[in-house]
């Protein structure tokens, strides 16, 4: 590809051929001046299955196939999540830029690890935390920042689900979108990296069998006296909500927070803050003109998503997107720095936890 002007088509493989792999190459090929050319599986009969579902022209029956493939410009890493680290190196090793599902890395010396790599060879690397990338996240900074709800002083964060206990994580699979919904609305984003950071001043877990942490509580002091809670679990459900508290009012924002629609903003006044304004209600439409889409193979059929508002990994997509034809090598929206922060106190909670 000539360096002497940006790319109109970026061309994606996906590695892997799992659920989340089945929601995003519905919105790659719904994207402007995109398309999905490779698939990548352990076999070649999953590659297969999945290149002729969704007509991926190119399918290969292991991930190095794919991730050097060099018509390829980016990676989507939808891997099993324990092969996050090794499969990011795979392509930054044959000079594809890289979408990682989250997961990326089991701590945050790894994640370090695959961040460094991807500077070191010029490439662009996103982490897949897709809440920073909709619109009512942005929203609610500039909420936080406008000073509508007085000085922030403290957040909290639950997400709690039946689903998946023992067999990974539940830090790394739900612990990590508290951990950055925390960040970004108790830290100010350009302050990342470039002085004291949050500290983990608490945490305690519950073990599954498998030994893996099924349910975690942690608390996280921040810069200027900012003070926030979380519980993650895969073993029980929660509302899965969060809220946001502020010296005059607060933004509650409900299920599911971690790729929000809505956001309700309540201030409070007068004596012991008993005097409540009416709530206002900001809400968002997802993306338009996504939607599920008929099979390739079977016009007829039309699976849907899987996940709940996964029409807005459109707006990772697109940003990926954007990044990658202006040469950038991360998304001032989930910086590097950013990432390997909150990498880090996902693995200082755990490493509390047991104390």
């Amino acid at each position: 590809m000539s360096n002497d002007s940006p790319p109109s088509v970026v061309r994606w493989a996906i590695l892997g051929t799992g659920s989340i792999a089945n929601d995003m190459v519905q919105i790659l090929k719904q994207l402007p001046d995109t398309q999905v050319i490779a698939i990548g599986s352990r076999s070649a009969e999953s590659a297969k299955r999945f290149g002729e579902k969704w007509g991926i022209p190119r399918q290969y029956p292991t991930y190095e196939q794919a991730a050097s493939d060099p018509d390829v410009d980016v990676c989507y890493i939808a891997t099993p999540s324990l092969r996050h680290p090794q499969d990011c190196l795979l392509a930054i090793r044959n000079g594809k830029a890289v979408l990682c599902e989250k997961s990326m890395a089991p701590d945050d010396e790894t994640a370090k690890q695959v961040l460094d790599a991807a500077k070191a060879a010029n490439l662009l690397f996103v982490h897949g935390v897709w809440s920073r990338f909709f619109p009512a996240m942005q929203k609610i900074r500039e909420i936080i920042v406008s000073g509508e709800i007085g000085t922030v002083r403290s957040a909290r964060a639950s997400f709690c689900q039946n689903d998946g206990a023992g067999s990974c994580s539940a830090l790394l699979e739900t612990g990590i979108y508290c951990a950055q919904f925390l960040q970004w609305v108790l830290e100010d984003p350009k302050d990342c990296g470039n002085g004291a950071g949050p500290v983990v001043k608490g945490a305690c877990h519950t073990l599954h069998e498998s030994s893996k942490d099924e349910h975690v509580s942690a608390i996280i002091e921040f810069p200027d006296k900012k003070m926030g809670s979380f519980e993650c679990s895969l073993a029980h459900c929660s509302d899965r909500s969060a809220t946001i508290y502020g010296s005059g009012g607060t933004i509650e924002v409900p299920f599911p927070f971690w790729c929000p629609t809505k956001i309700k903003v309540t201030k409070m006044t007068g004596l012991g803050s008993q005097q409540w304004s009416e709530p206002q209600m900001h809400e968002f439409s997802l993306p338009e003109n996504i939607e599920s889409l008929p099979t390739e193979n079977n016009s007829e059929y039309i699976p849907g998503f899987n996940f709940v508002n996964s029409q807005g990994l459109a707006y990772e997509a697109a940003e990926v997107n954007r990044c990658f034809r202006e040469g950038l090598i991360e998304s001032p929206k989930f910086s590097s720095s950013q990432c390997l922060e909150v990498m880090r106190l996902i693995t200082e909670i755990g490493n509390y936890a047991e104390r």
